[in-house]
């Protein structure tokens, strides 16, 4: 593998490498929240800068259940800001809007945006169409309070890592066919975009750190496990009815990730039916390399601050 030395040096020293994903979503995924959350726990509370107003909105659903929303946006707005619907990662089965808070503490602050977290439901428990159920509620709310919030509801952008990015194709092209809320970009990280695990990249990369193909296995085995048939066409991104029509995209992608070819699958898909798409692969990077410091991801933060400014300023 050409993993940055760097990064690989990372890797190796954090602790989140150390909880055994591969064994825990094949046998106990609900045991990966568990650890995640002692993790967080030790790394203590993180410090939510001056300038900013964070918080959880709960709101009720269609699906008699409740909703969870963390609102990032500046204490003080003189304009309607951008607003971005954030979906984080996790393998559909476990992750939380807070371990994204130094992430997008940045984002809000240095693209002066307003962020909503979706803290959308998790399998096993809650299979697939429930994190996509969540996330089109959601979209509604952000669509219907934007001003509200101090937002724009015509600049409404999506934004998804991992995971995330799966559920946020699948709402671009359920939202293109149901609510047609105007969206007016989605910035995708390395997204798993088909259940078939048979390309190259899959083989080369069975083994990489932070995301491998037994995980990729148990994880959409986990996610799919419904029998739920409302909304099926939009599970899989690389099995989707059509392509057209889309929001213009980016899409950021990993060198040394098992999922970067079927990634690359469905931006040729998008390609094809004459959408705007934009790939930039991270040399020598591994599945969500951006949570581990080190050059690589110090140069792709300030790629995304200046992504975002630079859409916004148009």
């Amino acid at each position: 593998m050409n993993i940055d030395k760097e990064l690989l040096l990372a890797l190796m020293m954090s602790a989140w490498t150390q909880i055994p994903y591969d064994t825990l979503l094949e046998f106990n995924p609900q045991q990966i929240r568990v650890e995640e959350e002692q993790l967080m726990r030790l790394e203590g509370q993180v410090t939510i800068p001056t300038d900013l107003e964070v918080y959880n909105k709960e709101i009720l659903t269609s699906y008699n259940t409740s909703l969870s929303l963390r609102i990032y946006k500046p204490k003080e707005i003189h304009k309607p800001l951008p607003v971005v619907l954030f979906l984080h990662g996790g393998a559909f089965i476990f992750g939380s809007p807070e371990q994204y808070d130094f992430q997008l503490f940045d984002l809000v602050r240095e693209a002066q945006v307003i962020v909503v977290s979706v803290d959308y439901r998790l399998a096993p428990e809650y299979p697939f169409p429930a994190a996509l159920e969540d996330s089109i509620i959601a979209l509604q709310y952000v669509y219907k309070y934007a001003e509200t919030l101090g937002g724009n509801k015509q600049n409404i952008s999506v934004m998804g890592s991992s995971a995330g990015g799966t559920i946020a194709l699948s709402l671009l092209h359920l939202n293109r066919d149901s609510d047609k809320i105007p969206i007016t970009n989605a910035f995708i990280l390395y997204p798993p975009t088909s259940d078939k695990l048979d390309t190259l990249s899959m083989q080369t990369y069975a083994n990489a750190p932070m995301q491998s193909k037994h995980s990729a296995i148990y994880m959409w085995k986990h996610y799919l496990s419904g029998n739920e048939s409302k909304w099926r066409e939009y599970a899989i991104p690389n099995q989707m009815n059509d392509y057209e029509d889309l929001p213009p995209m980016t899409f950021i992608l990993a060198e040394c990730d098992p999922l970067i070819d079927e990634a690359k699958e469905y931006v040729k898909l998008v390609q094809q039916s004459a959408g705007q798409i934009e790939v930039k692969e991270i040399k020598g990077a591994v599945h969500t390399f951006d949570f581990f410091e080190c050059a690589i991801t110090t140069d792709f933060t300030q790629y995304k601050m200046d992504y975002f400014k630079k859409l916004y300023s148009m």
